[in-house]
């Protein structure tokens, strides 16, 4: 039989380790706000091309420029609301508020720093 030298007493006790790094809270966080991003980033362009056909087919129909601009961004929220129903199905609020100020982001950079103009950037003066 094997006895270790030392005994019970004379041991040094384990204490908690600690961890390193970014606690998993956080990193939790962090993960859905990039998620958040990459679905903003995602779904925007996809909502404001539909918008856009459907400038085009006011056009077309010859409706009056705030019928035009009505129809854009009625269809342009509404369809943004669409993609913005999966997190909030999912119960990712993080997630959910990321893409929304993300995408907020973008139509603000779109319109203020880029000039965009729903119907003249496209489409040019109405020939009505």
């Amino acid at each position: 039989m094997l006895r270790s030298s030392r005994s019970w007493r004379g041991r040094t006790r384990v204490g908690r380790r600690r961890r390193r790094g970014i606690p998993p809270t956080i990193k939790k966080v962090l993960v859905e706000s990039m998620y958040g991003a990459l679905f903003a980033l995602f779904t925007f362009p996809i909502s404001l091309f539909i918008a856009e056909l459907g400038v085009y087919v006011m056009i077309v129909w010859m409706q009056p420029l705030s019928v035009i601009l009505d129809n854009f961004f009625m269809v342009l929220i509404l369809i943004q609301a669409l993609f913005l129903l999966i997190p909030v199905y999912n119960k990712q609020p993080i997630r959910l508020t990321v893409a929304i100020i993300v995408a907020y982001a973008l139509w603000s950079a779109l319109t203020g720093i880029a000039s965009f103009h729903p119907i003249t950037s496209l489409f040019g003066e109405l020939p009505y």
